[in-house]
C-alpha cells in the first residue's frame, strides 16, 4: 500500500515539473489566438479599411491607405460600397465617420459641429512649435473685417508686385526654359500676398521670406511623419523627433526675423499717435493687433501664409499644369483677357468678368481639390437625422468622390473648361460660390473666408502669366497630382517649360 502511494506521489511530481514546459506551447497559441481574435472581430463590421490577420497596430493599414495616392481608390470603393449609408474609415485623421454628402445640408451650419477643433486636432496643434496651426478665431476676423472688403484697392498692388516677382523669377528669356511649379509659383504667390499682408518693404525682405518658407517646408515634413504615429503617442515623442525639434528651431528663427520690424512699426505707430496722427499702416500685421489676436505676430503671419499662400500656390500650379495638357485654351483664355481688361481697366469688378478663366479655375479645383474631406468634429453627442449617432469628440467627413459623379456633373471625369461657364440666361456659379457638390473652398459656416482674395489673386496672376509666358509639358507628359491621405495636392516634383512672349495689352498702363 505504502509502496503504491509512494509510486502515485513520484507521478505526480513528474507531472508537475513538466507541466510548465510543456503548456507553455499551448499558452502561447491561445494568447495569438486571441489577439487574432481581438485585431480582427472586435473592429467595427462598416469600417471600410480593417486591420489585416496578424497587424496588432494601424501603422500597416494607414501606410497602405496613404501610400501610392491609395486613399482615392480606398474613397472611391467606399462611396461604392456604402452608398447613401455612413462608415467607418481610419486614416491619419484617425478612425472617423464618412457621411454621404446627402447629409452635408443638415450639418453645414450647425455649430455643434466645429471646424476649428478638427483641423486643430489634425495639424498638431497641440504640440510646441505647431502652434501657428492652431485654428485662430480671429482669422475669419480679420479676413471678413478687413481683406475682403479691401479687395478693390488691392488690385493695384497685387499686379505690380506680380510683375516683379515674375521677371525676377521666371526672367524675359524668349528661350523655353524650366519653370518649377513647387518652387516658383510658391514664390510668386507668397511675394503677391505678403505685398498685401504685410506690405511693401517687409515683403521683399529675403530674411524672413526665407525664414517662414522654412518653417512651412519643415512643418509639413513633420505632420507627414507625425500622421504614422498613434494618436495616443505624439504628445510624448514629438520631444525626440529630429523633424518636431526643428520645426521648433525653425519658429524661433522666423519670429527672430519678423520682431525687428515690429518693433520699427511699434516705434512709427507711437510718434505718429503723440502727433495726433492715424498710425500709416493698414496691413494684416495691423489688422491681427487691432483685433486682439493671442498669437504673436510672427504666428499669425505664418498662419496666413499656411492658409492662403499654400493653398493659392496648389490651385495656381494646377491650373498651369492643366492649360498646358489642353494648350488650345491659350487662345480662348488670352482672348478673353484682352477684350475684358481693355474695356474696364484692371479692376475687381473687371475680374468678375473673367468668366472663362473662372470656369477654367473652378473645373480645376472640382478635379482636385486640395483635401478630399469636408471634415468637422462633434462638440457634444449628436444624432442625425439618419440615426447615425455620433459621439463627443469624434470627426465627421464627407469625402470630395460625389464630386467626379456622373449624378451631380454631365461626364464628370472628364475636364471641361466651359463646365460652369453660363449659358442663356444662365446664372454664372462663380470659383467662390459653394455648394454641396463642389467643396474645393468647403461649404457652409466654415466655407474658407479668404477665397474672395484667393479667387481675385489668382486671377491677377493669370492675366500676367497668359500675357506675357507661352509655357508647355516637358516631354509631352502631364505630371499628375498627388493625394497623401486627404490631402489632393499638385504633383510636387512638376516642372513645365516657359518662355516670354509679347504681351498685346500691357497691364502697367491699365485704370485700377
Amino acid at each position: 500500500m505504502n509502496s503504491h502511494n509512494d509510486t502515485t506521489q513520484r507521478m505526480r511530481s513528474n507531472l508537475m515539473d513538466q507541466a510548465p514546459d510543456s503548456l507553455i506551447p499551448y499558452a502561447l497559441v491561445t494568447l495569438l489566438a486571441v489577439m487574432v481574435y481581438w485585431s480582427q472581430f472586435t473592429q467595427p463590421k462598416d469600417l471600410l479599411n480593417p486591420r489585416k490577420t496578424f497587424e496588432f497596430s494601424n501603422i500597416p493599414r494607414l501606410k497602405r491607405y496613404m501610400e501610392n495616392s491609395n486613399s482615392l481608390d480606398t474613397l472611391a470603393s467606399g462611396a461604392a460600397r456604402f452608398v447613401g449609408k455612413p462608415y467607418r474609415l481610419f486614416c491619419e485623421w484617425g478612425e472617423l465617420t464618412i457621411l454621404p454628402p446627402q447629409m452635408i445640408d443638415e450639418i453645414k451650419s450647425d455649430k455643434r459641429f466645429d471646424f476649428g477643433a478638427a483641423a486643430s486636432d489634425d495639424n498638431h496643434a497641440y504640440i510646441p512649435g505647431f502652434g501657428a496651426l492652431m485654428h485662430d478665431p480671429v482669422m475669419p476676423k480679420v479676413i471678413g473685417r478687413h481683406l475682403t472688403k479691401a479687395l478693390a484697392k488691392l488690385t493695384s498692388p497685387l499686379s505690380d508686385e506680380a510683375a516683379l516677382v515674375m521677371q525676377s523669377v521666371i526672367t524675359d528669356s524668349t528661350e523655353w526654359h524650366t519653370l518649377n511649379l513647387n518652387e516658383h509659383i510658391s514664390t510668386i504667390v507668397s511675394r503677391m500676398s505678403s505685398r498685401v499682408f504685410m506690405g511693401e518693404e517687409l515683403c521683399r525682405d529675403e530674411g524672413w521670406n526665407n525664414a517662414s518658407a522654412y518653417y512651412t517646408r519643415k512643418t509639413f515634413e513633420a505632420m507627414m511623419i507625425l500622421c504614422v504615429i498613434p494618436r495616443w503617442l505624439r504628445p510624448y515623442i514629438h520631444w525626440v523627433l529630429p523633424q518636431c525639434r526643428e520645426v521648433r528651431r525653425a519658429l524661433t528663427a522666423a519670429r527672430k526675423e519678423l520682431n525687428p520690424h515690429i518693433e520699427r512699426r511699434e516705434r512709427i505707430k507711437a510718434k505718429a499717435l503723440a502727433r495726433g496722427e492715424k498710425p500709416p499702416f493698414d496691413d494684416a500685421i495691423e489688422w491681427f493687433a487691432q483685433s486682439g489676436s493671442e498669437l504673436p505676430p510672427a504666428d499669425c503671419q505664418i498662419a496666413l501664409t499656411l492658409a492662403a499662400i499654400h493653398t493659392t500656390t496648389d490651385l495656381l500650379s494646377q491650373t498651369m499644369v492643366n492649360i498646358a495638357t489642353y494648350p488650345e485654351i491659350f487662345t480662348a483664355l488670352r482672348e478673353e483677357i484682352i477684350q475684358v481688361l481693355s474695356e474696364q481697366g484692371l479692376k475687381k469688378t473687371a475680374l468678375a468678368d473673367l468668366k472663362l478663366m473662372d470656369s477654367f479655375l473652378k473645373e480645376t479645383q472640382r478635379m482636385k481639390p486640395i483635401l478630399i474631406g469636408w471634415r468637422r468634429r462633434a462638440l457634444e453627442d449628436i444624432t442625425l437625422s439618419n440615426g447615425t449617432t455620433v459621439k463627443k469628440g469624434n470627426k465627421v467627413v464627407v469625402t470630395a468622390t460625389h464630386m467626379w459623379s456622373d449624378e451631380n456633373y454631365t461626364n464628370a471625369k472628364t475636364f471641361n473648361p466651359y463646365r460652369f461657364v453660363p449659358k442663356d440666361n444662365e446664372q454664372m456659379s462663380y470659383l467662390v460660390n459653394t455648394s454641396p457638390n463642389h467643396l474645393g473652398f468647403g461649404h457652409g459656416l466654415h466655407s474658407c473666408p479668404g477665397r474672395w482674395f484667393a479667387s481675385n489673386e489668382v486671377k491677377i496672376a493669370l492675366c500676367h502669366l497668359l500675357l506675357k509666358y507661352d509655357w508647355k509639358l516637358v516631354d509631352g507628359k502631364r505630371p499628375e497630382p498627388v493625394a497623401f491621405g486627404m490631402a489632393y495636392v499638385a504633383n510636387p516634383e512638376a516642372k513645365l517649360l516657359i518662355r516670354r512672349r509679347k504681351e498685346e495689352l500691357d497691364l502697367s498702363t491699365l485704370e485700377y
